[in-house]
């Protein structure tokens, strides 16, 4: 093996498909702060007093501007190319009907490209908006085929071919489409710098017939004049000071973090330090199913030579080893187990219930207990090692595995760290399969460990705080969060906000519950809950339940019980108004008339959609926002939807949406608990964190 890793990302394996935007969100916790830091030092500046500010701007203008006609004129070359299938033959296989997907982008563009500057970025939006729309279709057939191979036996006569489209659309499909996604919003986002420039040259086209500058030629020369203005000089300095992160990797980055960290301790408590190293890019799906205990699995695998071993066993042997273990219980003698010298509570309560079958009159009894203390007693020895002892047994052990045998439980526990040499290594072939379901030793065994452990994942970190999973949504997100705060939240969106509002009205010292209706709501470390209504029926663990803050504020707006302003054209389909159902969860009804004068019945539901965590309310030269720890949607269409510090404006928090797209939040903060120093000593030993 090479050289010894200590986290997961550390593997250049684990860090592409554990970690798809390690690089993007690292930069964007350097640029999010920076932004924020040069706009407190240049805000209360007078511009005419930065005349050297200004001729920098200026000249960082020119150059930006001319980079951005470069990356212009080289995306409007692409997209109006009619062949771009030699971008994506790096997709092994390229995927036909994403490729058609692309190619009839293309040919969109090309027959559809407006004549001017004044329909350009439209065509680009209309376009990301339908391309956004098939993504999202291909995305939702992913789905389908995950969920189809979640219930199916391992023996469905269909599982090869189900398994083979969902790879084929998973791993060539969806990184095809986004790839072409991200060059239409990169296009997009040319304006920005170009847009008024072109609009200029055109209006000057237009207004003299004898000028005849080339557009790039204008383009290139550009003099604004419109006066400058320190909200452009911090805008810049950040985009300059972004750029000069972008070669660097994720040890560099870090590096930097960390000179942040140390400058800045409280903007940075431990928890935040944590996330930022260890969940910064990872993945967005469910933790469940990705960790299984290490300990536990030794302990089926003892318990599992113990059965067979008392099973063997005569009447008169197992009466001779329960007086050996009466001996060793009871006795005065040092050849005792482990088991026999615990002192905690619920071991004790354990030996005493086997030792009453132990000292039994009747053979069968006797055999029960002994039965019972055998497996206690391989419990007490493999769940009070440490993570490593653990891995390290199971090393010790591993010739003893089958391949794929071994490569599940990599796949499930931290050995991945070390043991990941290749890629596809959560994955198992169809021969792999065979092989394993064959298996009629390792197999159900193995089976009934990850089952057994889907969701153990919570009770774990919420005492060890290592980094065991490789994905996460928004609440499990959060939760990493709060243990490493010092508590343990119930588990789920509704479970998570019902916390905190139990909390709150017990009038619990420090806790708070709000409806926000300004940036002192935010408090660092508190969770931000969005609800939404949605047409599914909410599964148990999102239903949004009766709230209500000390304003009185509930999980509806003021908008129940009152009649709709009619917003929509003359010939635009007639809506009804919505009608409430009050329960848990909250419905909604209405009807609306198509184009065919076909009632359409909309039935809807009130749920949890969301939780987020308070990293920072500040100023910025483009208003104020609220950083977060939380996730970006899975149908966030930049790139892969990940873990890190994402920001929104205040004004976009406070805001409840329209009744049609609901958006009302709420922020609950308990104060920190018991902060678990010890093991953050580990997890955050920059000698480790930055060991290549």
């Amino acid at each position: 093996m090479a050289a010894q890793k200590y986290f997961q990302w550390q593997n250049d394996i684990l860090l592409k498909d554990i970690y798809p935007m390690r690089l993007v969100k690292l930069r964007d916790v350097l640029v999010f702060f920076k932004e924020a830091d040069l706009w407190a030092e240049y805000k209360n500046k007078d511009i005419s007093a930065l005349t050297a500010d200004v001729a920098e701007y200026k000249r960082g203008m020119e150059a930006a501007r001319k980079a951005e006609i470069d990356n212009y004129s080289k995306l409007k070359t692409y997209f109006l190319a009619k062949d771009v299938s030699g971008a994506f033959a790096k997709y092994k296989p390229v995927e036909p009907e994403a490729m058609a997907l692309i190619q009839k982008n293309h040919d969109l563009f090309i027959a559809s490209w407006p004549k001017d500057i004044r329909g350009e970025r439209g065509f680009i939006q209309s376009r990301i908006e339908s391309f956004k729309l098939q993504l999202g279709f291909v995305r939702d057939r992913a789905r389908y085929l995950q969920r189809q191979l979640d219930g199916m036996l391992p023996e469905h006569p269909n599982r090869p071919k189900v398994q083979a489209e969902y790879k084929l659309k998973s791993e060539s499909s969806i990184p095809m489409l986004l790839e072409e996604m991200e060059k239409l919003r990169e296009f997009d986002l040319c304006y920005d710098k170009l847009g008024a420039p072109k609009l200029e040259w055109y209006k000057l086209t237009k207004a003299d017939p004898n000028f005849k500058t080339p557009e790039e030629e204008f383009l290139r020369s550009y003099d604004s004049k419109t006066p400058v203005t320190v909200k452009d000089i911090a805008r810049l300095k950040t985009e300059q000071y972004a750029k000069t992160l972008e070669g660097k990797d994720q040890y560099q980055l870090l590096a930097d973090i960390r000179a942040r960290f140390e400058k800045e301790p409280k903007r940075f408590p431990v928890w935040l330090q944590y996330m930022i190293v260890h969940f910064s890019g990872m993945r967005y799906k469910s933790a469940h199913g990705s960790w299984a205990d290490p300990k536990d699995l030794l302990v089926r695998l003892r318990v599992e030579e113990v059965k067979k071993a008392q099973a063997a066993l005569s009447d008169g042997e197992v009466e001779a080893r329960c007086k050996e273990k009466i001996a060793q219980y009871e006795g005065a003698g040092v050849n005792k187990p482990g088991l026999a010298k615990a002192t905690e509570t619920v071991w004790k309560d354990r030996i005493a219930l086997h030792m009453q079958g132990v000292k039994a009159r009747g053979p069968q009894s006797r055999r029960i207990g002994l039965d019972g203390l055998a497996e206690a007693e391989a419990k007490y020895e493999f769940m009070t090692m440490t993570t490593d002892q653990a891995l390290a047994k199971l090393e010790a052990m591993k010739g003893q595995f089958p391949a794929w045998a071994w490569k599940m439980i990599v796949l499930l526990t931290p050995l991945r760290v070390n043991y990941v040499t290749a890629p596809g290594w959560e994955t198992f072939s169809a021969e792999e399969d065979k092989i394993r379901f064959a298996d009629k030793t390792f197999y159900p065994l193995l089976s009934k460990w990850a089952t057994d452990n889907t969701g153990m994942w919570r009770p774990e970190h919420g005492q060890s705080h290592e980094l065991i999973v490789s994905r996460a949504v928004c609440n499990e997100t959060a939760e990493h969060l709060q243990h490493i705060r010092g508590h343990l939240p119930p588990g789920g969106l509704t479970e998570n906000a019902a916390r905190y509002f139990k909390l709150f009205k017990a009038k619990t010292s420090g806790v708070t519950f709000i409806r926000p209706t300004g940036a002192e709501h935010y408090t660092q470390g508190a969770s931000i809950f969005w609800l939404r209504f949605v047409g599914g029926e909410p599964s148990p663990w999102q239903i949004a339940k009766g709230v209500e803050d000390a304003n009185g504020q509930g999980l509806l707006g003021n908008f129940v019980g009152k009649k709709q302003k009619d917003r929509s054209g003359k010939n635009a389909p007639a809506v009804s108004s919505w009608q409430y159902k009050m329960g848990e969860p909250i419905t909604r009804n209405r009807t609306t008339v198509d184009a065919n004068k076909k009632p359409i019945p909309e039935h809807q539901w009130l749920r949890w959609i969301h939780e987020a965590t308070v990293v920072e309310v500040v100023d910025t030269a483009d208003g104020t926002y609220v950083y977060t720890f939380e996730t970006s949607l899975p149908d966030d269409f930049r790139g892969t939807s990940c873990l890190g510090v994402f920001r929104n404006s205040l004004r976009w928090n406070l805001d409840d949406g329209t009744e049609d797209l609901y958006n009302r939040s709420f922020v609950g903060f308990v104060p920190e608990g018991q902060v678990p120093t010890e093991h953050m000593k580990t997890m955050m030993d920059w000698n480790k964190i930055l060991a290549k």
